[in-house]
């Protein structure tokens, strides 16, 4: 017979068998002493923690109640319980099991912590913010509850809340590897980039193979345009990781801003690849690599899986003036705005009242103190909560929310995850369905969204009677005389230009661009470049085909008026295919340079058309890659065309709705006037 030192001792051993993670041993030598021990509930409840360890947890709950039916006023059991119900994602049954042991044991924090977790879980996250509180209150050395609650407040876009955790969680846990990351990237977003190189590095040192901090360090290179650099970070945590899409993307989009076509030929795969795992990657990066409106839709609706449904229970009224309120971060001369500034400028006053929510920081150049002049009211809200700024509209009583952004970069659509107005509306900034069900509209046209691709918006569809690009008539040209001379270019050069981000060009392009370089003597292209590292890959690409280097020219960025001035070098414009010129091919066509476009299938690879259409201009719309190039080519051996075509050009600026600013903020108007009284 077992005596009670030996008994205490085997105990002793289980626990440290536990404790390593020797989980079947643990199993196998409980149950033998529990044969011999049915009075003892330690047994069954080891040999539960022990299936749960091994995410058994159906086997876990029936030896955690063999333990408390021997015990029945352990608390700790309950939670034991409960957590492996959590894990079964039986919410509800793991609640009755926890407040049970709140019952037993009113400073219970594990319970707490756990009902915190069902509540992030289910979405309810005011609720599990409150219950993460009470288990940190009751426990202050409690660093996962800090962790957790840091998370939560993230969510819920109070980031000041978030930081204060994750510092708490650290403090108490120099070594918390998660909360060094989750902090690093949480600086990111608040755009506090050395504090969140800081945190990152501390993570990376920790943890050298923590792939999640790898991605981040490379999101923060991205962000601070040290591109190369961000490629290697990426990566990096695809050689960890194969299958962690989030770098994917990243790493796609990256290659393809840098001019690094190398793998180009396998970006498809990748993306079907992305597409098919349903995994959560923000959907911007990768429109210009495929011309899919049905893919898009599939990895918009994977994303949105993020954003759920926490609206505030309010009542909306309204008012005698149609309230509009515009947020975005953008409110500075940024290439989405730069076009927006009619419409602020231009809005009736009489009907409408607008309202800036500026989330951005540091906007304060001219661009911005001009466009603020044209609000009722302009609100600085970037340290605000996504709440608060919600709350802030509806305090405010707008009628029509705006989301400028989209899941382009900067955006923060949970705002309107907590309905800041009765009509919220996507507009301009990302050009495809968000798939969130609290977006009612998005802004298009019938060239940008034909009826075929209607199936693939989650949002109803306003459509604008000419194009729903907005462009702005009173925009600046530099005066500075400007000559071909000065740059080298033969007067009887034929130029043809393309100031799209590079992001926007693939091989495809590229190929047709240097034949044409090739079968047009005394030609010329002129790129717009960011880096020295993307004019090297493009120079690279030129000797791979065989073409001479001086056949391509590369213009740095320079200020909006000089660039205008800039396109009075060129005979034409050429735009790229998956991701058109917006903005860019606008500035053309109201600096004079006729644009060819080709029309493609998806909403980024159409706005070319639509604004074509809109100036009265189809005739330089093409329809595939052989009409592009027929086209271009077209004009090279026809100086004359060339110029007859600038010369209609500039009739249709004057005469065509393209550049009638003040018509489009009507037809705008009145579009909002019908879904408010509808």
């Amino acid at each position: 017979m077992t005596s009670k030192a030996e008994l205490e001792k085997k105990i002793i051993n289980l626990i440290q068998f536990f404790e390593k993670k020797l989980y079947d041993d643990v199993i196998q030598d409980a149950k033998i002493l529990y044969d011999n021990h049915k009075e003892l509930p330690i047994f069954p409840n080891l040999i539960g923690a022990s299936y749960a360890g091994k995410n058994e947890h159906q086997d876990a709950i029936r030896f955690y109640q063999e333990a408390l039916n021997l015990q029945k006023q352990n608390f700790e059991i309950l939670n034991n319980i409960a957590k492996s119900l959590i894990a079964l994602e039986q919410y509800d049954e793991a609640l009755k099991y926890l407040k049970e042991s709140i019952k037993m044991h009113t400073n219970n924090h594990d319970a707490y912590f756990n009902i915190g977790k069902i509540y992030q879980k289910q979405n309810l996250l005011d609720l599990s913010i409150e219950n993460y509180l009470k288990s940190i209150q009751i426990n202050i050395n409690f660093p996962i509850g800090h962790y957790n609650t840091a998370i939560v407040y993230s969510q819920l876009g109070d980031f000041k809340a978030s930081e204060f955790h994750y510092k708490k969680a650290i403090a108490l846990n120099s070594k918390y590897t998660k909360a060094y990351n989750n902090l690093g990237s949480l600086y990111i977003k608040l755009k506090k980039f050395e504090l969140a190189s800081r945190n990152l590095q501390k993570a990376i040192s920790l943890s050298p193979m923590y792939v999640e901090a790898l991605h981040n360090i490379g999101i923060l290179e991205l962000e601070m345009k040290n591109y190369t650099s961000a490629l290697s970070y990426f990566n990096k945590a695809l050689s960890l990781n194969s299958k962690f899409f989030q770098s994917s993307a990243q790493v796609l989009f990256l290659k393809k801003k840098l001019c690094d076509w190398s793998s180009f030929e396998d970006n498809q795969k990748i993306i079907k690849n992305i597409t098919n795992s349903k995994v959560a990657v923000t959907p911007w990066q990768l429109l210009s690599l495929d011309d899919n409106p049905k893919q898009e839709y599939l990895r918009a609706q994977n994303y949105s899986q993020i954003f759920k449904n926490f609206h505030l229970k309010t009542s909306f009224t309204k008012n005698n003036k149609i309230k509009v309120g515009y947020f975005t971060p953008d409110f500075f001369l940024h290439a989405g705005m730069i076009n927006m500034e009619g419409i602020f400028k231009y809005h009736n006053k009489s009907k409408f009242e607008i309202i800036g929510f500026d989330y951005g920081f540091k906007n304060n150049d001219d661009t911005h103190f001009r466009i603020k002049n044209y609000f009722d009211k302009f609100y600085y809200v970037h340290d605000l909560s996504d709440k608060e700024i919600a709350q802030l509209s509806i305090k405010n009583g707008i009628d029509i929310a705006i989301h400028r952004n989209g899941y382009s970069q900067n955006s923060r659509s949970n705002i309107f995850n907590y309905r800041a107005a009765p009509i919220q509306i996507s507009f301009l900034g990302y050009p495809g369905t968000t798939c969130l069900e609290f977006i009612d509209y998005i802004i298009a046209d019938k060239i940008v969204i034909p009826e075929e691709n209607i199936q693939y918006y989650s949002e109803k569809i306003i459509y604008l009677p000419n194009t729903y690009y907005p462009t702005y008539d009173q925009r600046k040209i530099s005066k500075k005389t400007i000559t071909r001379e000065q740059f080298g270019i033969g007067s009887n050069t034929f130029v043809m230009c393309c100031y799209n981000n590079t992001y926007k060009i693939s091989p495809r392009e590229f190929d047709i661009w240097t034949r044409l370089l090739k079968k047009i003597p005394n030609s010329l292209l002129i790129l717009l470049v960011e880096n020295e590292q993307i004019k090297i890959n493009l120079q690279s690409e030129i000797i791979k085909r065989n073409l001479e280097l001086n056949k391509v020219m590369f213009f740095e960025y320079t200020d909006n008026d000089k660039h205008l001035t800039r396109h009075q070098l060129g005979d034409l414009y050429l735009d790229t295919f998956n991701y058109n010129g917006h903005t860019s091919v606008v500035d053309s066509l109201y600096s004079g340079l006729p644009v060819v476009t080709m029309i493609g299938k998806s909403f980024s690879s159409r706005v070319g058309a639509s604004l074509l259409s809109a100036i009265d201009m189809k005739n330089l719309i093409t329809n595939n890659e052989t009409d592009y190039e027929n086209l271009i080519l077209s004009f090279a051996k026809n100086p004359n065309k060339v110029l007859e075509t600038k010369k209609e050009l500039q009739f249709k600026k004057i005469n065509s709705n393209l550049f009638d600013t003040k018509k489009y903020v009507l037809s705008l108007e009145k579009t909002f006037e019908n879904i408010y009284h509808s």
